[in-house]
Order: C-alpha cells, then structure tokens, then sequence
C-alpha cells in the first residue's frame, strides 16, 4: 500500500512538476542544477562534455558561406563532419620536423631540392622567419645560386611582413648591386 502512494505521488509530482523530478544519476542532477541556475538553458560546457571533437572540412564551410550569401533557395547541404585531429596534429608535427631538418641543413650549407622547396613553399605562404633565411640564402649563395636582385625584392618582403633589420639588409644588398643590377631593381619596382 505504501509503495503504491509513493509511486502515485511520484507520478502527479513528475506531470505538475516536471523541474522537481529526481535525477537517476549525478551528471543528470548537476545538469539539473545548472539547468535551474541559467533559467533553464543548459550552458555549452555543459552540454558537450563528453563529446568527441569534430570538426567541419574546410570546403564545406566555404560551400555553406557561399550558399548562406547566394541563397533565396533553402538546399541542404550535406556536411562531412571529421575526427581527424590526431591526423592534423602529425602533420603538422610532420612539417615542423622537416622545418627543423631545413634549418639544419642550411646552417651546415648542404641544402638538397627538398629543403628548398620546403623554404620557398613556406615563402608563399608569408611565412617572415622563411622569407627573411631565403633572402640570405640568395645573399650568400647557400643552396642557390647568389642572386641579389632575388634577395633584395625577398627582404623587401620580410619587411612588410615586419621583420626586424629586413629594411637594413635590403639597403646592404642595394649598396652590394652592380649598376646593371641597379637598373633591374628600378625598373621592377
């Protein structure tokens, strides 16, 4: 008799009441008691505690901006969600060893095809600290062949990307030119 009150009053406490019902778990009744605290919204750390790290490809995010700006039509588009984090971070430990293994090798001034094109990949892509060991590559005739007019428009380079000195070094290799050489600087810039 008294189990079949406590469920009755249990049943009319859970359909009047439906806040005050008892959590089954810990994680439930702490969820409940943020829940209660943030007016019944359930905050991000929160919600995603346990979630795995997922991440949307590059492509679609474009697709989607492209589509959000573009579109008086309402098309689903089909997201790919990934896991590959542990993927990411080897490549990008992958590249950091073969900047590693760049570096070295021109100190030691036996740059092979490999780490050249590593550098002047790194080139276009802005990176300062690159631009600037190009330039004295060309400068010094390491790896490549000694190329001042090639060194003077890359530390222009590494001094808009706010390399310190790059605007001396250019002004060096400027005084370094032959008048010919002076002449093709000219008429480039």
């Amino acid at each position: 008799m008294k189990l079949s009150k406590i469920l009755f009053l249990t049943s009319i406490i859970t359909l009047f009441f439906p806040n005050f019902v008892i959590a089954s778990s810990l994680d439930d009744l702490y969820r409940d008691i943020i829940r209660s605290d943030n007016s019944g919204y359930l905050p991000l750390f929160v919600k995603n505690r346990q979630a795995p790290i997922i991440l949307i490809e590059e492509d679609d995010l474009l697709a989607i901006e492209k589509n959000e700006r573009t579109a008086n039509t309402k098309d689903n588009i089909p997201v790919k969600l990934s896991n590959d984090i542990n993927k990411r971070s080897a490549l990008a430990k992958a590249r950091q060893l073969q900047w590693l293994k760049t570096i070295a090798a021109i100190k030691s001034n036996q740059v092979t095809p490999l780490e050249l094109q590593d550098i002047t990949s790194r080139v276009k892509e802005n990176d300062p600290k690159a631009t600037e060991i190009l330039a004295w590559m060309y400068t010094t005739g390491t790896g490549v062949s000694t190329d001042f007019i090639e060194a003077f428009k890359l530390y222009q380079k590494a001094a808009q990307l706010n390399v310190t000195n790059a605007e001396k070094n250019a002004l060096i290799i400027y005084k370094s030119m032959n008048d010919e050489q002076r002449r093709k600087v000219k008429n480039r810039y």
